[in-house]
């Protein structure tokens, strides 16, 4: 698939609309969409339509989600909002156009990166390294103190976990692992388990403490489904799982600390742990 003019103008809108929403419920109403369209793939025995659902300027993670992320750096650079990384307030109630409209070039950016990405068969998941990339250009561009402020490290600060921070990442992501490879296996798609993790934001916007597990499930669901849901499969998504919830909480301190532009750590780690599974793959471990 190419680079349609009609997905320019649509991931132009749908930049536009991420911002309008804020990024964080743009991306969790996606959750929905995902059920949706992977339980779509599945009844009608068309995988291409799942992309056509999902993954179109309405809904797609790396235009609505990168634009509503990028807006919101801008929308601090120009002293609109307090925080860069407050990625869960609708930018829409500012009354500024430009801030919407930064988040429409953002979108078609998006769209571009993962269109490049996909024709040169990156080893990766292209969607999340499109989103990464657009949240380091939008730091690069709307966050010009970032290194300044990463310096500035607090008393006794550390970019490791804690062993007990640690303990629960191994758990967490083993059993997230587990439970999402069986249950990819089982359905034989990934988006749907994705999407219902990703509708789990919901309950960390109200404010409950919790960690996010999207990330977990879908690197973990793509090595049971890589590995055709073998045992030797299985303990891998658990493994993968683990690691996820590690490169995470890792990239988390490391990359949102003391900034104000978002670069999402769980989206990172979902692209650094599809390069894994496919690493994995050609070495014949997986």
């Amino acid at each position: 698939m190419g680079i349609e003019p009609l997905m320019v103008i649509g991931a132009l809108g749908g930049g536009i609309l991420g911002a309008a929403m804020g990024a964080l419920p743009a991306i969790t109403l996606w959750g929905v969409v995902l059920m949706v369209a992977g339980l779509a793939g599945l009844v009608t025995g068309k995988p291409a339509l799942v992309w056509d659902i999902a993954f179109n300027p309405l809904f797609g993670a790396h235009i609505v989600y990168a634009g509503g992320a990028a807006a919101v750096a801008y929308a601090w650079s120009k002293g609109a909002i307090e925080s860069g990384l407050d990625i869960l307030k609708p930018l829409s109630g500012f009354g500024r156009p430009d801030i919407l409209l930064v988040g429409g070039i953002f979108g078609v950016i998006g769209m571009v990166l993962e269109r490049v990405g996909t024709s040169l068969a990156l080893p990766t998941d292209t969607v999340a390294l499109s989103v990464v990339i657009t949240g380091w250009l939008a730091r690069l561009l709307f966050d010009s103190k970032w290194r300044t402020n990463r310096r500035k490290g607090g008393e006794g600060e550390t970019w490791w976990p804690s062993s007990k921070e640690l303990g629960l990442l191994v758990v967490l992501g083993c059993g997230v692992g587990l439970a999402g490879g069986v249950a990819a296996a089982k359905i034989g798609d990934v988006l749907i388990p994705f999407g219902l993790a990703l509708l789990f934001l919901i309950y960390l916007q109200m404010g409950f403490n919790g960690l996010p597990w999207h990330h977990i499930v879908i690197v973990a669901g793509l090595a049971a489904l890589q590995g055709n849901g073998t045992v030797n499969a299985i303990i891998w998504a658990a493994v993968l799982g683990a690691v996820t919830a590690i490169v995470a909480s890792l990239f988390n301190k490391f990359w949102i600390v003391r900034t104000n532009s978002y670069i999402d750590p769980p989206v990172t780690s979902i692209a650094i742990g599809k390069s894994i599974i496919i690493a994995l793959a050609a070495a014949g471990l997986l």
